[in-house]
């Protein structure tokens, strides 16, 4: 795979995209030596002789409003050593300025420079650089649309690459958690950071990484984390990866309290003041109409309480707890751009009339409906458990991935978060330690709360489901598919969200027409229309694990093509497990953490007009179990004019150490070969 410049997509913590008006760097000094080069790294592809992060901010508004402007620079050195690495570094891929992020971020320069192993130096213009011809083989071939693409046309084996990117970027840094390795081994990485004297930067250092040089200027204070020799971790920052139980990191937060108009109630100084303050900050309840709050609960529960065979008031909490999930999840729309002026000073039953709101007013009607029905309930911490356990010594925002609501039921705690159902927490805060505390109490202590891994390991209820009955017609080119999507489970959680958000909007048919004319964007002559869809089930209740399903029919013009008799359609086509791609299998340093285990199943069942035969059926057919995932791909001749297509994938273990993830990788490496193959249907004469 090729190298994409994404900047610091492991610094910040959205894509980036790029606008087009970017001009040449100017270099602050000449290419720098050659330096000498550890016997360890001899056999590398590539050595990065420099690996280099910069960041300098302004900062205005008043907490928790602040605004930032941001100047970002990443800049790397570079020797190629071998064909594999000049692969990877032989074309720069930019992503194309497009949609409302023009508002927040500009690429300001791009610029390269290389030294030829005759030592000559060639300093390019970015844009003077050949295009390539992107084909359907190529790994940019679908989003080749949404990119700018170079060829660096003369880079051989034995030269050095200087490439620096500068953007600006107005997203607020409020800190993260950083390592510094790479695909390649480094022998010098840095990550810079300038901040005014006015905000207060905080951090740590853990499993041996180095303390940051700080130093003042007259308006900033600049901090700078440093390592040499460092060795090649491409999966550092992958799917799957762990990385703070093995690698060097550190954690930084930028404060901003000396934006606040008022100063703190009391110092932050443990995981439950900062809860505490977090709720001080931006739970504050608002009401304006209390009449028209109470309506809307006594609505909800006279109608919610048919169901449970009860009066409102014989509701048990939990009950009540339910219906309102219910409520939440079913019809309440996100609003995912700013709110109006006019709205950011409306009371919560403005949000709960209209059937919509933003992240921070749904947390707010969370606090009041439990507080309003007298339901003891705690405001919670997590951390993604991909980023490992918090640290409860160093208090930062940076080490808390998500609030949410606990409460008790009998002798056990369910949860309440975001728009999910009841008790259906994301899965990466499962099997970690979470923290909670009664925000109704300004004395209580904080408590450990740690939810299992029996959700992660039900593999029974982690189910999808795709059935696709595709009638082709080869005399039209024209496919027309009735797709039935089926989950529960994890796999509903992680999959349903921008069908159920363009469901509650009724705008369905359109987000998935756009979704077909965004994936055949590369592909000029194929068009999709989207005739119909539907949810036909929507389930907020653990009991029946969430179940989520939806249909839709799309027609599908000219995804065929022919060759001496012989009709081909990728089979990529049809079918796109959601799997997890291995990072560094064979050399693996890191362990391979997988989300949760479950199963993915897809049905495609072609109907043709003539009596039609699969004539690649025999090579197609695959099948691999091991002890960590399984993997089937069936053909079956149901009938003259009828083929069925079977994909079926397993996970069977969370965790696989590093030596064994070949094993894992394996079983995945057939479904990809897969997808690269073609249908090769040929119709009896």
């Amino acid at each position: 795979m090729r190298c994409i410049l994404f900047l610091f997509l492991t610094f910040i913590t959205i894509q980036l995209t790029l606008a087009q008006g970017f001009g040449d760097y100017k270099w602050k000094s000449d290419m720098l030596p050659s330096p000498i080069v550890p016997e360890a790294f001899n056999d590398a592809d590539a050595i990065i002789y420099s690996y280099e992060t910069y960041s300098r901010g302004s900062f205005s508004g008043t907490f928790p409003y602040i605004e930032q402007l941001a100047s970002y620079r990443e800049q790397y050195h570079v020797k190629i050593l071998k064909e594999k690495g000049l692969k990877d570094y032989n074309r720069i891929v930019l992503n194309r300025f497009k949609g409302r992020i023009a508002d927040y971020v500009q690429i300001k320069t791009v610029d390269i420079r290389i030294r030829k192993a005759s030592g000559e130096i060639k300093d390019y213009n970015v844009r003077d650089l050949p295009t390539p011809e992107i084909t359907e083989e190529d790994d940019y071939f679908d989003s080749k649309d949404d990119l700018f693409i170079y060829d660096i046309p003369d880079l051989a084996v034995g030269d050095e690459l200087e490439l620096v990117t500068v953007i600006e970027s107005k997203f607020l840094d409020n800190g993260r958690i950083v390592n510094l390795y790479k695909s390649y081994p480094i022998l010098n990485a840095s990550f810079t950071i300038s901040v005014p004297l006015k905000v207060q930067l905080k951090g740590d250092i853990y499993n041996g990484m180095p303390v940051p040089k700080v130093s003042n200027n007259s308006t900033n204070r600049i901090y700078k984390w440093e390592m040499t020799n460092l060795k090649a971790v491409p999966e550092a920052n992958s799917q799957g990866t762990i990385f703070s139980k093995d690698l060097e990191y550190f954690i930084y937060e930028l404060n901003f309290d000396a934006f606040r108009q008022d100063q703190l109630l009391s110092k932050v100084v443990n995981y439950a003041d900062q809860i505490f303050q977090y709720a001080e900050d931006f739970l504050k309840v608002r009401v304006r109409k209390k009449k028209k709050l109470t309506e809307f609960y006594d609505n909800l529960f006279a109608e919610g309480a048919k169901s449970f065979g009860k009066t409102p008031e014989a509701l048990l909490p939990v009950e009540r707890v339910y219906l309102f999930s219910n409520f939440i999840m079913t019809k309440m729309k996100m609003v995912s751009k700013e709110l109006e002026d006019y709205e950011k000073s409306e009371g919560i039953e403005y949000f709960l009339t209209a059937e919509k709101t933003d992240s921070r007013n749904l947390m707010r009607i969370y606090r009041d409906f439990f507080e309003r029905f007298e339901i003891p309930y705690y405001l919670a911490i997590g951390k993604n458990r991909f980023s490992g356990p918090i640290d409860l010594n160093f208090v930062s925002n940076t080490q808390i991935g998500d609030y949410f609501f606990v409460f008790k039921n009998g002798d056990g705690f369910m949860s309440l978060s975001r728009m999910g159902g009841l008790n259906e927490l994301p899965w990466n805060y499962y099997n970690t330690k979470c923290y909670m505390r009664d925000i109704t109490d300004r004395q209580a202590k904080l408590q450990e709360i740690n939810f299992g891994d029996q959700v992660l390991k039900d593999a029974k209820n982690n189910k999808r489901f795709s059935r696709t009955q595709a009638i082709v017609s080869f005399k039209s080119n024209q496919v027309t598919q009735k797709v039935s999507n089926s989950y529960s489970g994890l796999n509903a959680r992680n999959s349903r969200g921008q069908i159920l958000s363009a469901h509650k909007a009724d705008t369905l048919v359109k987000a998935l027409q756009r979704n077909f004319d965004r994936n055949y964007s590369a592909q000029a002559s194929v068009t999709a229309t989207v005739k119909s869809a539907k949810v036909l089930k929507l389930d907020s209740s653990p009991l029946n694990h969430y179940g989520f399903k939806y249909k839709y029919e799309v027609n599908v013009d000219n995804l065929i093509s022919e060759e001496k008799g012989v009709y081909q359609i990728d089979i990529d086509e049809f079918f796109s497990h959601n799997i997890r791609y291995v990072t560094n299998a064979k050399n693996r340093f890191l362990d391979y953490h997988v989300p949760f285990l479950g199963t993915d199943k897809e049905e495609v069942i072609f109907v043709f007009e003539k009596e039609t035969t699969l004539t690649n059926a025999a090579e197609l057919n695959q099948k691999l179990e091991n002890d960590y995932a399984s993997y089937e791909f069936k053909v079956t001749q149901l009938k003259p004019n009828m083929i069925r297509i079977q994909s079926s994938y397993q996970l069977k273990q969370l965790f696989i150490s590093n030596d064994k993830v070949q094993e894992l990788d394996k079983v995945h490496q057939i479904f990809v070969d897969l997808r690269d193959q073609k249908f090769l249907f040929k119709e009896k004469s």
